[in-house]
C-alpha cells in the first residue's frame, strides 16, 4: 500500500507494505521539507505488539542488530501514557556517504516519544547533536488493529524531514530519509525473527 502524491520520489520498496517518500517544493522551486510514511503489519494482536514496542529486553536486542549504541535516558508510564526518551549512536561505515559527510564526529540523535496508550498513538521526534538547530524531525506512530481485515496489527509511521543548511541541505535530507527507511525496514524484519522465536 502506497500513499504518493504528485510531487514524488519512489524509493525501493522493503517487504511488507513498505513505504512511500514525498518531496514539497516552496514558490522558487526550493525543496522545504521531506514527507516519510512507512507501514508495516505484523501478524499479532495490537496488544502484544504494543507490550513489545515498549519492552527494554526487545529493544536492547533491536539496537544490537541495527548496529545502534543506546540508551535509556527517561521511560514515564501511567495508565494514559507513555514518555520514553533515547539515546541513538548509530555506527557507520566510513566509506559510507553519511560516514563521509559525519567524518569522526560521533554523529548520534535523541529520540523522544510522547504515546497515548488508549488512541495507540504517538509523537516523536529526533534531535540530532550536530546542527541540532538546523535540523527538524518529527511524526507520528500509530498501531491499528486490524482484527476486523484478517487479524494482525498495522504499524503506521509517518513523518517529516526539515533540514535548514545552505549548500547542502537536501543531500542531508536525503541522507537522512533513507536512514529512517532503513532502519524501519531492517526493524521489522528483526521483528518478525523475534516473534517466531518467542
Amino acid at each position: 500500500m502506497m500513499r504518493v502524491t504528485p510531487c514524488c520520489i519512489r524509493p525501493r520498496e522493503p517487504s511488507n507494505l513498505g513505504h512511500s517518500r514525498s518531496i514539497y517544493f516552496d514558490d522558487h522551486g526550493v525543496v522545504r521539507w521531506v514527507r516519510v510514511s512507512i507501514e508495516h503489519v505484523f501478524p499479532v494482536s495490537r496488544e502484544r505488539y504494543e507490550a513489545l514496542y515498549f519492552d527494554e529486553k526487545f529493544n536492547q536486542a533491536l539496537g544490537q542488530s541495527l548496529a545502534m549504541g543506546r540508551k535509556l535516558l527517561r521511560l514515564d508510564r501511567d495508565a494514559q501514557r507513555i514518555i520514553r526518551h533515547i539515546y541513538y549512536e548509530p555506527g557507520r561505515d566510513p566509506e559510507s556517504p553519511a560516514g563521509q559527510a559525519f567524518g569522526t564526529a560521533r554523529a548520534g540523535f535523541t529520540e523522544e516519544l510522547d504515546y497515548d496508550l488508549g488512541a495507540h498513538r504517538g509523537a516523536w521526534r529526533t534531535i540530532p547533536n550536530v546542527f541540532t538547530e538546523r535540523v527538524r524531525n518529527s511524526g507520528t506512530i500509530e498501531l491499528i488493529d486490524l482484527n476486523g481485515a484478517g487479524g494482525g496489527v498495522l504499524r503506521r509511521v509517518r513523518g517529516e524531514v526539515k533540514v535548514a543548511l545552505f549548500g547542502f541541505g537536501a543531500l542531508v535530507e536525503r541522507m537522512i530519509v533513507h536512514e529512517i527507511e532503513k532502519s524501519y525496514a531492517q526493524s521489522f524484519r528483526f521483528t518478525e525473527d523475534w516473534l517466531r522465536a518467542h
